[in-house]
């Protein structure tokens, strides 16, 4: 009788376990992650055509800014071409070896003293040294373009993917990249919900048409 009472109070207890695993494992605490793809929202909303537009817009305003450098420092090499020339007394022949030179070596054949070939050399290395600095000015200032465009789309981004991240019990929310060795599309991503809950406040967004010109990633990757 009392083996037949403590089978059933062990057969009781594991019952009570069993319940409480089970209720456990139903109400499994918050605080899981969620993935997002920022190019395919991106793409969604349009926003990828815009970027384009923007980064190609602002290059081609550099880009003549550049030009400007570049034909300043080509006529100040050519004027001190000329200078020396005259001081050289050179003859048309030579005047047109110093203004077509390239190198240094095609100067050999000229008349020219020390100094003059030393003034030919400084000019080309200060209009040499305006000209990177122009450049560098040129690709920083189309990065910093570039980088501006994401994070303000990203700040668009971010609070439509908190509240669909919330909904769903989630705590963080990451880029989609390939960084993430494996997750589960069927659980994690919650691309597709951001993108509508985005819609519904950038109504007046439509999803961009395809374009031949490859787009910025506003995943932080320039292309």
């Amino acid at each position: 009788m009392r083996t037949i009472m403590n089978r059933q109070t062990i057969l009781s207890a594991l019952m009570f376990l069993l319940a409480v695993t089970s209720s456990q494992t139903l109400a499994a605490p918050a605080g899981g992650l969620a993935v997002l793809d920022l190019d395919k929202v991106a793409t969604a909303m349009g926003w990828m055509e815009e970027m384009t537009t923007s980064i190609q817009a602002t290059s081609t305003e550099l880009k003549g800014q550049l030009e400007e450098v570049h034909r300043g420092m080509l006529q100040s090499i050519d004027d001190v071409k000329k200078q020396i020339a005259a001081e050289a007394k050179l003859t048309d022949e030579q005047a047109k070896v110093l203004t077509n030179a390239k190198d240094q070596r095609e100067l050999d054949g000229l008349p020219l003293t020390k100094a003059q070939r030393q003034k030919l050399v400084e000019t080309a290395n200060k209009a040499n040294a305006a000209w990177q600095t122009a450049l560098n000015n040129y690709q920083q200032a189309l990065q910093g373009r570039r980088a501006n465009l994401v994070q303000s789309y990203r700040e668009k981004i971010r609070p439509a993917a908190r509240r669909v991240a919330a909904a769903h019990g989630m705590t963080v929310v990451l880029a989609a990249s390939d960084n993430l060795i494996y997750f589960d599309p069927q659980s994690a991503d919650i691309t597709d919900e951001v993108i509508d809950e985005l819609q519904k406040t950038f109504p007046e967004k439509k999803p961009a048409s395809t374009s031949s010109v490859p787009p910025v990633s506003p995943s932080g990757a320039g292309k």
